[in-house]
Order: C-alpha cells, then structure tokens, then sequence
C-alpha cells in the first residue's frame, strides 16, 4: 500500500472524526465526500438477512441508503453480497437497477461507486459514493476509494472488538423499525414467510407509486390489508 495515500487518507479521516468512537462512522462518510471529490457518501453495514446500520454525509445521501432498502436493490446491495465494488458512472443510462436507478436519477444522483467492506470471505457492508454528474472515478480516486475501504473496514473492526462502537441501526425516524413490524403483520396475512412478505409490500408500494415506508405505516394503521393477490 503506497505510504503517501495511506497518510493522505489518514488525515482525511483525522480531520472529519471526533474524539469520540462513535462519531467513526459518520465522519468517514464526510471525509469520503472530501476527499474523493463526489457528492455525498454513505456507510452501510448489513447482514445476509438485513440492512443494518447507516451513516451518510448529507440528506440526500441517506436518501439514496434509504431508498435501496426499500427497493431491495443497489449498488450496496450488490457489493455486499458479490464481495466486489459495483461502480456504475451513469445511471441514466444503464439498466441494471431498473427500480433504484431512475429513482436516483430522479433524485439529482447521477453516478454511484460502492465498495465491498471486506476481509477475506468476510463482508461487513459496503462504502457507498454518489456523483451528481456521470463519469466514472479517476484512477487515482479509485485507488484512493478502494484504500479507504480497506482502512475503514480495519477500524470498524478494532472499533467494536474494543467495545467502542456497537452496530446498532442508524434509524433515526423508526422507518425501518416500522416496515419491519408491517411485514410481520403481512407475513401473517398472506400466510408468507418474512422475505415474501417484504417482497409484497415493495411490489405493492411500486405499483401505487407510493413509498414503502407509507405503505408500511398504512399496513400499521390497519387502514391497508395485503392478500396474496393485492397489488392495488
């Protein structure tokens, strides 16, 4: 690893992180938006069975975290479970998240590079870069991308076998605590388990161009009731 982008990533991180282990997560997202020169940032950390805990540098990029939960597709979501970055320079005009894509480009984002937070066969979450213009990283910020993932995976790990960083999820509004207990509540109804469950509302809430997260607190409020065949 070339010492002068370790160190000039070191200080980047240095300069946006508090003294404080919890602050971590938030201010590498900051001194990823510094440092490689894009619009926003996001860290997620998930498992195979959910998304988990989420930082991000500004609004709009806890937009875009958020928006690929409910969707159930992303760049996260494919570099997580690939172990590979999916860098995609242009939304517009690519097909591969036929859902999460026009959404984001709706939403002001034109491309968006995650990296797989990754140690051996194991994967934490993934490093998340949007552009409000396409066009692909340089090579140097690629490389720069590619070296901060891997420090940042080093910490997060150091972090929590200190005892100095838990992995609570970051959901300050409950969104995701709420979908989270309407899909119980349809799981029932449709006599589904969880994951068909979770699929019936995103197909439900696309369908009627509604958020999950309103379809959710309909699905809470009882004024909504999912059966196998409900789309509309």
């Amino acid at each position: 690893m070339d010492p002068d982008r370790l160190a000039r990533i070191a200080e980047a991180i240095g300069a946006r992180v508090g003294p404080d282990p919890a602050t971590y997560p938030q201010g590498v997202c900051a001194a990823a938006a510094d440092l490689l020169g894009v619009s926003g940032a996001g860290l997620t950390l998930m498992t195979e069975s959910e998304l988990g805990a989420v930082w991000a540098s500004d609004p709009a990029s806890r937009t875009m975290e958020d928006l690929q939960f409910a969707l159930g597709e992303g760049p996260a979501l494919d570099a997580f479970r690939w172990g590979a970055p999916a860098l995609e320079p242009s939304l517009a005009g690519s097909s591969r998240w036929p859902f999460f894509g026009p959404q984001a480009v709706g939403l002001g984002v034109e491309a968006v590079f995650s990296l797989p937070l990754q140690v051996g066969v194991i994967c934490l979450g993934a490093l998340n870069l949007f552009r409000d213009c396409p066009g692909f990283l340089s090579q140097d910020e690629l490389a720069d991308a590619l070296v901060l993932a891997d420090v940042v995976t080093g910490d997060l790990i150091d972090l929590q076998a200190q005892g100095m960083l838990h992995w609570a999820p970051s959901d300050y509004q409950g969104q995701r605590a709420r979908v989270h207990q309407a899909t119980g509540m349809v799981s029932v109804q449709i006599g589904a388990d969880m994951t068909s469950a979770l699929a019936r509302l995103r197909a439900y809430a696309f369908v009627n161009e509604m958020s999950i997260f309103e379809v959710a607190d309909m699905v809470l409020d009882r004024t909504l009731r999912l059966s196998p065949h409900t789309l509309q």
